[in-house]
């Protein structure tokens, strides 16, 4: 896919989030491109689940909500923590790191006792209270807390978290299927969330196969933006092929994983 028809795709998703509902000639006006572009455009949007289509105009999708974070967690558990494991073992004491929001980066938060010295900045308040009663110091972003996720979101996220650089981040992820990267159901994290991982050393996408057979709304970053994915033996074959084109993949297994 076109980068402009990605970044085309998530203006949509940002106008939507601010309008109630938009026309699709005002659409096709505002982008000037052909209202069959747009149609294109929308479609898409709508079999990932982000939008509704209605006649002549479109909307977002209000169906579904963010499964609750204590019941996410124990989906694909055991997968979860392997491939947090798997994480820790990329953490050096003393250093500055970041942890995403979602149920396995949780996980890594939780082996973080087995660190010393850290500096964790988080978007997670999940995250946050097993790190503060840890022997490291945890840094929480600013924003609100939307719905049962346990996770920062907001217009001052953005702002809260730029002038950190981690070692290493850890990122989260929804659905990646139909995009050519990591994914996030929140408008207002697409811009922090590309910034950590621009201002990371190392930047890390943390997910569980599952993944890679649901669609997510917003893609944050590319695949070639990331330096490490680490994922379970799950992962589709094609999947696989096409990310490791752009990026290293390491299967979380008992056994570490080689990271270089």
């Amino acid at each position: 896919m076109e980068k402009s028809t990605v970044t085309r795709r998530n203006q949509i998703l940002k106008m939507l989030a601010e309008n109630e509902e938009l026309k699709t000639s005002s659409l096709s006006d505002y982008f000037d491109v052909t209202t069959e572009t747009i149609r294109k455009d929308l479609l898409y949007l709508q079999n990932t689940g982000a939008v509704k289509k209605l006649h002549g105009r479109v909307r977002l999708s209000t169906k579904g909500s963010d499964t609750p974070l204590d019941l996410r967690t124990f989906q694909m558990r055991n997968e979860k923590t392997l491939i947090a494991k798997q994480a820790l073992a990329m953490i050096e004491n003393n250093s500055t790191i970041y942890i995403d929001g979602g149920s396995t980066a949780l996980e890594i938060a939780k082996l973080l006792n087995q660190k010393e010295g850290l500096v964790v900045i988080t978007t997670s308040l999940s995250a946050a209270n097993y790190i503060a009663k840890q022997n490291n110091t945890v840094y929480i972003a600013s924003g609100f807390v939307e719905g049962p996720s346990m996770i920062i979101h907001g217009p001052f996220l953005f702002e809260s978290i730029k002038q950190f650089k981690p070692v290493v981040s850890f990122m989260g992820t929804n659905g990646v299927l139909f995009h050519d990267g990591p994914t996030s159901k929140n408008f207002y994290d697409i811009e922090a969330k590309n910034e950590i991982v621009l201002n990371s050393n190392i930047a890390v996408v943390v997910c569980d196969s599952s993944k890679f057979s649901e669609s997510g709304m917003l893609q944050y970053t590319s695949w070639s933006n990331i330096d490490f994915l680490i994922t379970d033996s799950g992962i589709p074959v094609e999947s696989r092929e096409q990310i490791e084109k752009q990026t290293k993949i390491i299967i979380a297994e008992e056994k570490l994983g080689s990271m270089y």
